[in-house]
């Protein structure tokens, strides 16, 4: 299956690329979800945004 005239060295440098193009952003959005302490699902965040700018609103009058 190896083609011919490609040699050992330029095929494992090819997979250790693909292997890191694959892991490495896995790895990036872990780390990000597990700094995010809140654990907030979106129906909670949507809620805390909304009484947020509400009480933007109702500070203006």
């Amino acid at each position: 299956m190896i083609i011919r005239g490609m040699n050992l060295p330029l095929i494992v440098a090819c997979v250790v690329i693909i292997l890191a193009l694959i892991i490495l952003p896995l790895i990036v959005s872990y780390k990000a979800e597990k700094k995010d302490k809140s654990n907030k699902n979106e129906w909670d965040k949507i809620k805390v945004y909304g009484n947020k700018i509400n009480n933007k609103t109702r500070e203006k009058y």
